[in-house]
């Protein structure tokens, strides 16, 4: 492969700590950008500024390459992702006219959201590219709903590609926290109850609070005495909601006083000052930087996902009372194996790395099967 002249696109500036934690798209985008530079036959890396601000992207400045403005981009280039910004159509068409490829990164699932756009009566739900692309790169997880999606509306070539993660956002925000999120063993389930923490954004209808809940619920009613709170974070805005309210005052958790609406706070700071365990529910989104920020600081993950099948405690789909006994036996065992859980996740989280060999070679495979499309 001749080395490449490759630009990885950027949304909206902020704050690189409020952009990281925004949404898992900004994580995705500067692990993409870190793993292009490991990569032997790419000579160049740039963040494309899709909105032409002229300024340095903070989250390029973040990965250590520079910035460039879509326009110059567009003769500059070998190959532009389009992953966390879209540039003017004009822009990209001028780029492809002159030989430039243009892969289009889902790590997000689109199908879902336009399913919300409709029922909700928003004007649309993704905005469709006017510029064809040369191929589309779906992560893992979104690849069973919007395989077709994307074959039909973006490009004729659909591909998957690896999900990565590594730990350097959680490392990184808990050092300028000044905290330790790391499960402590012999204090949760040996000196005191339980604290569950359910962390879902509550935005789509992917990650809500209703599942994680029902499962703490069924726990509370098999081993009330192991459960010493529920703090339902990114819910603070909704007391007071009729949903809301009419659910949680059901519930044999909030008669005891133990069920908990909270605002949304930095992970780190969740897992080293108000949890010691989290549960969790997702659908169609089973591969999730949540989870393995939870798994690595070695604290017990109860899901519902198949795709981690080994890792953490898992219970049936959409099934609380299956969730209730695993919730329940976690919160008996897992202090007593807290550093075997955590070699375990480890080891699986090793497969995700941006230094993978398999996830590198598949990446070089992407690229040189585009740039000779």
């Amino acid at each position: 492969m001749a080395a490449l002249r490759i630009g990885v696109t950027l949304g909206p500036a902020a704050d690189v700590t409020q952009l990281l934690w925004a949404s898992g798209i900004h994580q995705n985008t500067a692990l993409l950008i870190l793993l292009l530079l490991r990569l032997p036959g790419v000579g160049t890396v740039v963040g494309v500024d899709a909105a032409e601000t002229g300024a340095s992207h903070p989250l390029a400045t973040w990965c250590g390459v520079p910035t460039l403005p879509a326009s110059a981009a567009a003769g500059a280039l070998d190959l532009i992702i389009e992953c966390g910004g879209r540039a003017a159509p004009e822009t990209m068409s001028r780029f492809r006219d002159g030989g430039g490829r243009l892969v289009s990164y889902m790590a997000g699932n689109a199908m879902a959201l336009d399913f919300e756009a409709l029922s909700s009566g928003l004007g649309h739900g993704e905005v469709m590219s006017l510029v064809p692309f040369d191929a589309t790169w779906i992560t893992p997880q979104h690849w069973h709903m919007n395989r077709a999606l994307c074959l039909l509306t973006r490009s004729a070539v659909a591909e998957i590609v690896p999900h990565i993660w590594e730990p350097v956002f959680i490392d990184a925000l808990s050092r300028q926290l000044g905290v330790n999120p790391f499960f402590k063993s012999g204090d949760a389930g040996v000196a005191r109850p339980w604290r569950l923490a359910v962390l879902e954004p509550n935005v789509n209808v992917l990650k809500t609070f209703h599942l994680p809940l029902l499962v703490a619920e069924e726990g509370f009613r098999r081993a009330p005495e192991r459960i010493d709170r529920v703090l339902l974070f990114n819910t603070a805005h909704l007391a007071g909601v009729p949903h809301f309210d009419d659910l949680t005052s059901s519930l044999d958790l909030n008669r005891a006083g133990k069920l908990f609406a909270e605002a949304r706070l930095p992970t780190p700071e969740i897992l080293a000052r108000h949890a010691d365990a989290v549960v969790v529910h997702q659908w169609e989104n089973d591969l999730n930087y949540l989870y393995w920020d939870v798994l690595w600081t070695g604290h017990p993950l109860i899901h519902n996902s198949a795709a981690i099948e080994g890792v953490g405690y898992r219970y049936a789909d959409f099934d609380p009372a299956d969730g209730g006994r695993v919730l329940a036996d976690a919160l008996a065992v897992h202090a007593g194996r807290a550093g075997t859980a955590r070699r375990d996740a480890l080891a699986f989280l090793r497969r995700f790395s941006i230094d993978d060999a398999a996830v590198v070679a598949r990446h070089e495979e992407l690229i040189e099967s585009v740039m000779s499309c």
